[in-house]
């Protein structure tokens, strides 16, 4: 089954927040196991970052690593809410990814891209959560806080990173939300002229 992510954020943490989304008024998660998360990496392009793949999980590890994922999306989402209302990121999430960056491991190794050679990142899928604290502390790290937003149709409960030039994206996509506000608005101005 093809699940319907969405990749609008213009980076991995953002899409990652992005991984539960509105459907008429209520919140629908995508990620509800361990599979949806190794769907969603390989929709994202990252498979290769995910050594060995999940199979070797037994039930329990695949809750555990899920959790582990889900607590930090979570907490990450309110992050993104503070920042975007012109808050700052809290210390409390700084000290709660800090303590996850200590306990994460991967390794780094040497792949051939054509002729050239790159520097990748693996994971085993016990420590699958290392590649989700280790992007979200890349993200924060380097984001301009006035370049990360929420659509501003009120029903969307998307974040994006605006990498426009004039810093003026309003909608997480002008296909979903963008022409759905527009044509809303234009139908309550002809109705209010008659």
């Amino acid at each position: 089954m093809q699940r319907e992510f969405v990749f609008i954020g213009n980076d991995f943490a953002v899409d990652f927040v992005n991984t539960r989304i509105s459907v008429r008024g209520e919140r629908v998660e995508l990620l509800n196991d361990l599979e949806d998360v190794a769907a969603w990496l390989e929709r994202a392009g990252r498979t290769a970052a995910l050594k060995g793949g999940i199979d070797g999980l037994a039930d329990g590890e695949r809750r555990a690593v899920r959790e582990r994922i889900m607590e930090l999306r979570d907490r990450l989402e309110g992050v993104f809410a503070s920042v975007t209302e012109g808050g700052g990121i809290p210390g409390e999430f700084l000290d709660f990814l800090n303590e996850r960056l200590a306990e994460a491991s991967g390794h780094d190794r040497i792949v051939a891209r054509g002729t050239a050679l790159a520097v990748e990142r693996r994971y085993s899928a016990a420590n699958l959560h290392a590649l989700f604290c280790e992007e979200t502390a890349r993200f924060i790290a380097s984001m301009d806080p006035e370049r990360l937003k929420a659509c501003e149709n009120p029903s969307c409960i998307l974040y994006f990173y605006d990498t426009s030039r004039n810093r003026q994206r309003r909608w997480c996509s002008m296909e979903a939300c963008g022409n759905r506000v527009k044509v809303n608005r234009h139908y309550h101005r002809r109705k209010a002229s008659k």
